[in-house]
């Protein structure tokens, strides 16, 4: 299949509504994957057995899914780009291995963000970030950079998605894998922050989100030009 008209497209930033799965195979190759994916953790048609004992294969349908989603997205990054994905302390067993098998070396960032979320009796104030990436990825930031991040996340009251990430970590991000110019991907864009991040630093961005919705607001606030990131 061709590529839809754009939901999005100015200044290099374009965004595509639909299902990344269905349109990837059809894009330019990019520098850098930005991922977000949805952490399904256990497979939701188990949660209505309550009698059905717990197993790490409830993570099947999952581990089925990214894998192949990994298959197409690898096939869209230059030779010289790196992935980024997101995942929390359930998933990234899952997430871990297929990037494993894809690429020469895979690290685990902690990002964290300062002050507790949900969760009980430990609560949450950590994300995991997995960066894959091969003998020929590029690499600007320092020679000894932390794999530990610190950045506040986005405000509740200041979310446009319900898993916002703050612009100044996707800054980072960016930042230390590309050059000038370069193209970003993002299958599941969400509100927009990665594009927004890569616009400010003169990158290009694809962004593709299933749902109508944030690609208006993604769209709203591309539009509206550079906004300032409100710290939380």
């Amino acid at each position: 299949m061709s590529l839809p008209v754009p939901y999005y497209d100015r200044d290099g930033i374009t965004i595509y509504h639909g299902d990344c799965l269905d349109l990837c195979s059809e894009l330019p190759q990019a520098n850098l994957l930005i991922a977000d994916p949805p952490f399904f953790m256990p497979a939701q048609h188990y949660a209505a057995r309550s009698e059905w004992a717990r197993a790490w294969g409830d993570t099947a349908i999952l581990a089925r899914w990214w894998s192949g989603t990994l298959d197409l997205l690898v096939r869209r990054l230059a030779d010289s780009g790196s992935v980024f994905v997101f995942c929390d302390d359930e998933s990234y067993p899952v997430f871990y291995p297929p990037l494993y098998i894809r690429f020469s070396a895979l690290s685990a960032l902690v990002w964290t963000k300062g002050r507790i979320g949900m969760g009980s009796p430990w609560r949450h104030s950590f994300e995991f970030i997995l960066h894959a990436r091969t003998a020929n990825s590029k690499w600007r930031g320092s020679a000894g950079e932390s794999d530990v991040l610190n950045f506040s996340p986005v405000a509740v009251a200041d979310r446009d998605h319900p898993v916002s990430k703050p612009r100044p970590l996707l800054s980072k991000l960016i930042a230390v894998s590309t050059d000038a110019g370069d193209l970003i991907l993002d299958p599941f864009m969400g509100g927009g922050s990665t594009l927004d991040a890569a616009r400010d630093l003169g990158r290009r961005a694809i962004g593709i989100e299933i749902e109508e919705r944030y690609c208006e607001i993604a769209a709203k606030r591309l539009a509206q030009g550079v906004l300032p990131f409100k710290e939380s």
